[in-house]
């Protein structure tokens, strides 16, 4: 019995894992989309990054839900889980704004992950 308990926590726990994947996976995509479009139009850096805080909203908190239901499911508090799962979406959006500058000047474009 405790085996199967055992496997069942191991279950869920992969699959909150790749929930939460699926969903840094699709933000960092939109966030590609949304960058390729600002250098076609060769938007400056700094209109690029304020309106790269307000981009892709949906995809955004649809990570930080699924991080936070994962860091709660491993035994996190709320406050806890909320923090860490923001830094993880503004880590994500960071590297967009980053490397603006570097994809602007090069003429290269971000791609999409899989």
């Amino acid at each position: 019995m405790s085996i199967l308990y055992g496997l069942a926590l191991l279950t869920a726990a992969s699959t909150a894992m790749v929930d939460a994947e699926v969903s840094r996976v699709n933000y960092s995509n939109c966030l590609t989309d949304f960058t390729v479009t600002h250098l076609d139009q060769k938007t400056a850096r700094a209109a690029f990054r304020k309106a790269a805080e307000t981009a892709c909203a949906e995809e955004r908190n649809a990570m930080i839900a699924a991080i936070k239901k994962d860091e709660l499911e491993f035994g996190s508090s709320e406050a806890e889980a909320t923090s860490y799962a923001n830094e993880e979406a503004a880590s994500v959006l960071s590297s967009f704004t980053e490397g603006y500058a570097s994809y602007l000047s090069s003429n290269t474009r971000p791609v999409k992950q899989q």
